[in-house]
């Protein structure tokens, strides 16, 4: 292999120990790059953990006169495992935060530095090393792996992390050593990045190099049958359990206004204030009729940094709420679906509007005629206006309401989701096409205005040809 470390320039940038920092090698296997990784790893810090999953190829052999601490496992026991072998041990020796890097020659240990500044600004956060993946033999199934992991993390967190498969990250060790994980091998970097995102620690990132040795050369332990069923496994399982069990999560960070108050009237007290905050329109939403509310609900949506995607995911979910039985309850379930899945809470409030006014009455009703007619029941719409028949009509007729509303509400997400996608990206071209034409005339290039002294000069051989 050609990968080339270079020495750390500045003696300065070089993590000592005093500071809390360590570098942690998870390595299986890769003999032809693990000494040359830990010899650069130790220029750039002063302690290196290398944690031997099981090595069969002797490779760790040829670290004997190295000044690292080792820890090894009798077999192979998978990167997850590896990786919270090490955090033990780092904690053990008294640190704070460990820095990981693959031993595949991948990562330039030069780097450490940079993530590590990051870090000491914020000491809760995992900080990423962003590959940037424009180098040569950049493989396509790991441009469309990381795009693919990247997209599930963000529904799981909404937090855009840039690099989800990434190694090269600082752990924050008080806080990593605390998550309990599913998952023992690749994915358990994605799972623990998901846990700590839930438990209030921040995930940053900062672009860094990479190298991807020619194809022929290169020695990975990724399966890609197996471990992108398990990376499949770990988003289902994280994203639904997340959304449909309203548990909270292990807290890692402490919040800012804690849970519990002090007794429980308190605490929910509180719970029903954040809950109406986050329900709260931005300031000049709420003002005019309903047309110039609805204007100006467009123009926000539109300027927010949310993709059309998004917006159209999140109205969808506000249709289909909008559409439900839970009368009264719509922007309550809004709410909470909007938060859970990292959704814009905003579009998707409003969108629960769908039944707003005589509509409630006419879907609860469209529904009902739907439900019974798929369960072949009759329906006989009550000829009064009293509201005791007209509950106990409701209330007889909730499972063919569930059922229609179900399908009903299936279908105007579908209208209104896709509506907003091509809607909000119609109006954002036609933003940026008006940006671009519509210059300012203080813009304008102005014509070049000669001096005096060269039309003067100009002038005099016209005359001398007269």
């Amino acid at each position: 292999m050609s990968t080339q470390f270079h020495a750390v320039a500045d003696a300065s940038a070089r993590v000592t120990a005093a500071g809390g920092y360590c570098v942690v090698i998870p390595t299986y296997n890769n003999r032809q790059t693990l000494r040359r990784v830990v010899e650069a790893s130790l220029h750039a810090a002063e302690t290196v953990i290398v944690v031997d999953d099981g090595c069969t190829d002797g490779s760790i052999d040829d670290l004997h006169d190295l000044p690292i601490v080792l820890v090894r496992h009798p077999r192979n026991r998978g990167k997850g495992r590896a990786l919270r072998s090490g955090f033990a041990k780092a904690a053990e020796l008294g640190y704070t935060h460990a820095v990981t890097l693959d031993s595949d020659g991948q990562h330039y240990p030069e780097e450490v530095s940079k993530l590590v500044a990051v870090s000491r600004r914020h000491p809760d956060a995992v900080v990423i090393g962003a590959r940037v993946m424009t180098g040569e033999h950049v493989p396509k199934s790991s441009s469309f792996g990381r795009m693919f992991s990247n997209y599930w993390l963000k529904v799981a967190t909404g937090i855009d992390v840039g690099d989800s498969q990434s190694g090269f990250r600082v752990y924050p060790l008080q806080h990593v050593n605390r998550v309990s994980t599913w998952y023992s091998r690749f994915t358990y970097e994605c799972e623990v990045i998901i846990r700590m995102a839930w438990g209030g620690c921040g995930i940053l990132n900062t672009p860094v190099q990479v190298y991807y040795p020619p194809k022929e050369e290169r020695v990975t332990h990724f399966d890609p049958l197996w471990d992108n069923v398990r990376f499949s496994c770990l988003y289902l399982y994280m994203n639904f359990s997340h959304l449909l069990i309203p548990l909270p999560h292990k807290r890692l960070v402490r919040r800012e206004q804690p849970l519990w108050q002090g007794s429980v009237g308190a605490s929910i007290k509180a719970a029903w204030k954040r809950m109406k905050r986050l329900a709260d329109l931005p300031e000049g939403l709420g003002q005019g009729g309903p047309i110039k509310r609805m204007r100006a609900l467009v123009h926000h949506l539109v300027k927010e940094k949310n993709t059309p995607g998004e917006l159209g995911l999140a109205v969808a979910v506000g249709a289909f709420w909008g559409c439900s039985p839970w009368i009264g309850f719509h922007w309550m379930l809004a709410v909470y679906s909007a938060t859970r899945v990292h959704l814009n809470r905003i579009a998707c409030v409003a969108a629960t509007n769908v039944s707003f006014g005589p509509l409630t009455a006419v879907i609860a009703f469209a529904s009902i005629w739907l439900g019974k007619l798929i369960l072949r029941q009759p329906f006989m719409v009550p000829r009064t206006t009293s509201w005791q028949v007209l509950s106990k009509f409701a209330y007889d007729s909730l499972g063919a309401w569930l059922l229609g509303s179900v399908i009903i509400g299936l279908a105007a997400s579908f209208a209104f989701g896709l509506g907003t996608l091509y809607g909000v990206r119609y109006l954002r071209r036609r933003g940026e096409l008006n940006a671009a034409t519509d210059v300012p005339a203080t813009e304008q290039p102005l014509p070049a205005v000669e001096p005096e002294s060269s039309a003067t000069e100009q002038a005099q051989p016209q005359a001398s040809s007269a």
